[in-house]
């Protein structure tokens, strides 16, 4: 066996590559939400301004067998890096994994990251091959997040008597909606919204510093997104002075339009108590069966302890699928 670093502009290389990860995913997650393989070709060939994205490969017998990407974060979190490691389901336990995981720390030891970071998903309450794996590699659990999703078609018929049961408790702002690029007066309070979200987001025992945000990192996410093919819809809560005070996103790919994901949900601190949550959720549902009428399901992750989020997700009919359990370990 042997383990490459993968040149991200040899399309073939990177396709097998991609290919080996939605067959380790097919065959353990259970939903297909795998990014599209014209989205993530064009993320590795035109690359991401915010992280240094490394690709490695473990052959047998001259065919790659096993997949990892090494991501390094450029703007913040300098300390560490994010890994994911595939083994095709044909060749698993036979220390190809344990390889991948090898190499890739040492991949984030050269760029002076001292923390590996990664992600592993099991059945709600039961644990899974891969995060029993992980836990063998020396990662530590550091936070778990439940995977919700929602039939936006089938929960459609809720939205009518939830809108009418929480607008009183609202008035006085107003509700807007916004689609792929944040409207250029409130971009000064999106970037304050969102550094308090990576502020206040629940993370556990990870070691994890908040994001800075500005109206260039905006701009960079928005264009990268358009060149990838993800639609970014959003639903903001606008307070009687004209400042963005709450914020909700989700993001659907041109390519497998009959899912989204849901991003992250925030109000402003001072704001809270007024069911803006649900009110720019709401919003945003609506506006994503407008543009994406074939999108029925949208899945979020939530830890247990926002128990906040967790009611507004009840609510909308939300409903736990698996879980994600974020670790770490040092290099």
């Amino acid at each position: 066996m042997e383990i490459r670093e993968l040149d991200v502009h040899d399309q073939a290389s990177v396709h097998r590559h991609w290919e080996i990860g939605r067959a380790a995913e097919s065959d353990c997650r259970p939903y297909d939400f795998y990014v599209p393989w014209e989205t993530a070709w064009l993320t590795y060939a035109k690359g991401r301004d915010d992280y240094e994205m490394v690709l490695l490969g473990a052959f047998e017998d001259g065919e790659m067998w096993g997949a990892a990407r090494i991501d390094h974060p450029l703007y913040d979190n300098l300390h560490s890096a994010s890994g994911s490691f595939y083994v095709h389901p044909e060749r698993q336990r036979r220390g190809m994994g344990r390889a991948l995981v090898a190499a890739g720390d040492e991949v984030a030891r050269a760029r002076g990251r001292r923390l590996m970071m990664t992600e592993t998903y099991a059945p709600p309450g039961e644990d899974s091959p891969g995060l029993q794996f992980a836990r063998a590699m020396g990662f530590k659990d550091g936070i778990e997040d439940g995977i919700k999703v929602v039939d936006l078609i089938e929960t459609e018929a809720l939205w009518a008597e939830l809108e009418a049961r929480t607008a009183p408790r609202h008035d006085g702002y107003r509700i807007v909606t916004w689609h792929d690029g944040v409207p250029e007066a409130f971009v000064e309070d999106y970037c304050r919204l969102n550094e308090i979200f990576f502020e206040e987001a629940p993370m556990g025992d990870l070691e994890v510093e908040p994001e800075k945000w500005d109206a260039g990192r905006v701009v960079e996410r928005t264009e990268r997104n358009r060149r990838t093919g993800r639609r970014e819809l959003a639903a903001g809560a606008v307070a009687s002075d004209g400042s963005l005070v709450g914020l909700t996103e989700a993001v659907i790919n041109e390519r497998a339009t009959w899912r989204g994901f849901q991003s992250g949900t925030l109000v402003s601190p001072e704001h809270r108590g007024h069911a803006l949550g649900l009110a720019v959720k709401l919003a945003n549902h609506r506006q994503i069966r407008s543009m994406f009428p074939d999108c029925r399901m949208l899945m979020t992750g939530n830890a247990g302890v926002n128990a906040a989020m967790n009611r507004v997700n009840d609510a909308l009919g939300y409903h736990e699928v698996e879980r994600c359990v974020e670790m770490q370990k040092p290099l």
